[in-house]
């Protein structure tokens, strides 16, 4: 069993994190701003404004399925009031299945200093006390390419002490590979980079990273990575529920990584 938290209609987490969610570009820095007051997590992206087609309805339910997360709490979306994917249409959708969560736009605050107030004091009304309770069944992700020994004594492990597996490595660039693993409801992530890709991590789920023992790259930023290249399932596997736990990741503790919004079309 796993210390987890209890995050209402989000499920238990392994973290309890608030998430201010940019709905638009636009509204990316004042998410920054409001985030760094509140203590909650956010994310910069390009989105929400000149989309089209399919990616309209893609983005939005990427960013449901963020606001979903068991590691989340609540959430605030913050929204300009002019963009392509309408602040308060989301917040509708996330709400449907997730009522911790309020929406503030900027331009129905008297701009960005009294969008800044009105978005702290929404925050906060959102926040609670961490509760604490058992987590039965830990939903691990595997990004990239290790081993394939490795890998099936990994899943065998995992799998073995009741826990669920999930894969992603369609690219070579976690962020993209992380995308997946979020709408899996991954409640942590053993990252295998590509031998070009240094360590990286996620705001919202903890990543533990592993080097590859044959990449230039990763032996001079071998201090970056949470685990050895030499390091067996049953080590990984003491690392994954260590972190589970509580302990944090290197990515975590240092504030790396962002996260990437999968996205079909260009922008116009």
């Amino acid at each position: 069993m796993i210390r987890g938290f209890d995050n209402g209609s989000r499920g238990v987490g392994t973290r309890s994190l608030q998430l201010i969610l940019p709905s638009v570009v636009c509204s990316t820095h004042l998410a920054k701003k409001v985030a760094d007051k509140v203590g909650a997590i956010t994310f910069a992206h390009q989105h929400g404004c000149a989309i089209i087609g399919p990616d309209v309805a893609g983005v939005n339910d990427f960013f449901v399925a963020l606001s979903g997360h068991p590691n989340v709490q609540s959430t605030l979306v913050l929204g300009l009031g002019c963009e392509t994917l309408q602040g308060n249409e989301l917040t509708a959708s996330i709400t449907a299945h997730y009522p911790e969560t309020e929406y503030v736009v900027i331009q129905e605050s008297a701009g960005m200093a009294g969008a800044l107030d009105s978005s702290i004091a929404a925050a906060r009304s959102l926040q609670r006390e961490p509760v604490v309770t058992t987590l039965n069944e830990l939903i691990i992700g595997i990004e990239g390419f290790p081993d394939s020994t490795l890998l099936h004594s990994l899943t065998s492990l995992a799998n073995g002490l009741g826990h669920k597996v999930v894969i992603s490595n369609s690219f070579k660039e976690p962020a993209r590979n992380f995308a997946h693993l979020i709408q899996e409801k991954c409640h942590v992530i053993l990252s295998f980079p590509d031998v070009n890709q240094p360590p990286t991590g996620l705001p919202l789920i903890p990543v533990i990273t592993v080097p590859n023992s044959q990449s230039v790259l990763h032996q001079a930023l071998a201090g970056e990575f949470d685990c050895s290249a030499t390091d067996n399932a049953e080590l990984l596997m003491n690392k994954v529920m260590a972190i589970a736990g509580g302990e944090q990741s290197k990515s975590e503790a240092q504030r790396v990584g962002d996260i990437v919004v999968p996205r079909m079309v260009r922008s116009v």
